[in-house]
């Protein structure tokens, strides 16, 4: 039952994801690039989930995450604006 379950969402992102190539192909591949950090960030996760002492740096990543993504994303639109 969960093995099918996971196959049928696991279709249901792959159909998403070519109608998205199919109608713009810039966010298929911001997708495809989202997964793979995703995928590669997973360990670290797990690696910190099983850890014995939490960091103190660790509860606060999310929201310094954000805050540096949006300021590169402010940065990004400065430099790219139209005069």
């Amino acid at each position: 039952m969960t093995a099918s379950l996971i196959t049928l969402v696991l279709l249901g992102c792959m159909l998403l994801w070519i109608r998205a190539w199919q109608r713009r192909s810039r966010m298929a591949i911001g997708v495809a690039v989202g997964a793979a950090v995703a995928l590669l960030g997973f360990p670290v996760v797990l690696a910190l989930g099983r850890a014995e002492h939490m960091p103190v740096w660790v509860p606060a990543l999310p929201f310094a995450l954000i805050a540096i993504s949006l300021f590169g994303f402010g940065l990004l639109a400065w430099f790219w604006s139209e005069d």
